[in-house]
């Protein structure tokens, strides 16, 4: 299997990278190469071509273009290892045949004392600049070459490229922290195993199960066909997933396409235009979307997803994936994820409590009444009052007051729930 490289990085490393490339036939690579880390974001944009995987020489190209990667694509940079500090001031040291005053970057203070405690040469002095969240480069030249005017160091040893390139133009001794041919062998071979993961997971076999409920108003006899209006948008639907179609039912369709597909017409599972209704449209659209190894598994998946959209009030969309993951509704803010793994167990850890859970983390609180349960869950206020006296039980819940009501009726009373115990349960529950 073929895949294509973007590889992205100033010309020295880039250079580095598809040397060792060279070893991996089946990779084809695309040099992307910049002066400087902040041009990253213009060279991607103006890239028209699409690729497997974006390898980037390091991070902080890869942390701030990571919102211009193709959600089918896969993205990594070659990470710090410590044979890289090892490889600079082996060098440093043959050059001065001592150990100077270093200003280092991308080099964490902690492997650096350990570095200078394991060579049993502690006293040797250093500087270490904190990269967290950095992004400038003018303000790590500036940096570097403070301490070098104010005669605190004696040597330079950074991880950016522009910021060597800029201190060796100022005749500074500097040296460049780059990656061993080891390190980027192993990151090559890690893309590989990402990208053919992805590869697999976007060709998944992902079937589209449709049912039709109209409304009094578009009430229809069921031997006739379905109204055209609604069969229209489903034929145009299926042929932007180029799926094949097939319908036993008037009210029914099923779609069969792949995970790939299906991401890229849908924005991830965002946009279900298809499911709003047009000018004198009556009655609702529901989809379930199933996900799995065989045919059967994922139309099994379809086939209870599009139960739950029926049971959600207007037109709606639910997935079920491979490891019997629901998410739902879809393209809306209030989209829901838990597991229906154990379901049938019949114990407190119920699908209805991690769905619970998934709402909580979603809305942000923990102090909730049962009609405030009721209507976020789109469940009976009697099953929510059920799994509250669960949560009680345990001890993961309890009462703290009643609302104040402006209208009539009695107050309901507010419970407030441990998160934090909620979720411990739950993994507790799900390990073997």
């Amino acid at each position: 299997m073929s895949l294509s490289f973007a590889v992205i990085g100033p010309k020295l490393l880039v250079d580095d990278i598809c040397e060792v490339l060279k070893e991996f036939p089946q990779i084809e690579p695309t040099k992307l190469i910049y002066d400087s880390e902040k041009n990253a974001r213009d060279l991607l944009t103006g890239s028209m071509e699409v690729f497997d995987v974006y390898f980037f020489s390091g991070d902080v190209p890869f942390l701030t273009t990571q919102d211009l990667i193709p959600s089918h694509a896969c993205s990594l940079f070659i990470p710090f290892d410590g044979a890289e500090l090892y490889k600079v001031i082996l060098q440093i040291y043959r050059h001065y045949h001592f150990f100077p005053i270093i200003s280092f970057d991308g080099v964490p203070a902690k492997n650096l004392r350990e570095f200078f405690d394991e060579i049993e040469i502690s006293n040797v002095k250093w500087y270490s600049k904190n990269m967290d969240g950095f992004q400038n480069s003018e303000e790590l030249y500036e940096h570097h070459m403070n301490l070098w005017q104010e005669g605190k160091v004696q040597v330079v040893a950074t991880s950016i490229h522009s910021v060597y390139q800029r201190l060796k133009e100022n005749q500074l001794p500097v040296f460049f922290i780059k990656s061993t041919r080891q390190l980027i062998r192993d990151t090559i071979n890690q893309a590989l195993w990402l990208a053919r993961d992805q590869k697999k997971q976007l060709a998944q076999i992902t079937v589209l199960q449709f049912k039709i409920e109209p409304n009094e108003e578009g009430k229809y006899e069921r031997d006739k066909s379905v109204p055209d209006r609604f069969q229209k948008k489903i034929t145009d639907f299926s042929k932007r997933l180029f799926a094949s179609t097939t319908s036993g039912d008037p009210s029914e369709y099923t779609l069969y396409t792949t995970r790939g597909i299906v991401e890229k017409v849908t924005k991830d599972f965002t946009n279900f235009p298809i499911l709003k209704n047009g000018n004198g449209e009556v009655g609702t659209i529901n989809l379930g979307i199933g996900m799995g190894d065989t045919v059967e598994r994922a139309l099994y998946n379809a086939n209870r997803a599009v139960e739950f959209a029926v049971r959600n009030p207007g037109n709606s969309a639910y997935l079920i994936d491979d490891q019997m993951k629901v998410l739902g509704p879809l393209g809306t803010r209030n989209t829901l994820d838990y597991s229906l793994i154990d379901e049938q167990r019949g114990d407190f850890v119920s699908t209805s409590v991690r769905k619970m859970f998934s709402w909580l983390q979603i809305i942000q609180k923990n102090e909730v009444t049962t009609r405030e349960i009721s209507v976020g869950m789109n469940t009976g206020e009697r099953n929510a009052a059920r799994m509250i006296q669960k949560l009680k039980e345990k001890g993961i819940a309890e009462a703290i007051g009643s609302e104040s009501m402006s209208q009539r009726g009695r107050p309901r009373p507010i419970y407030r729930i441990d998160l934090q115990r909620l979720s411990e349960e739950i993994k507790g529950r799900n390990k073997p």
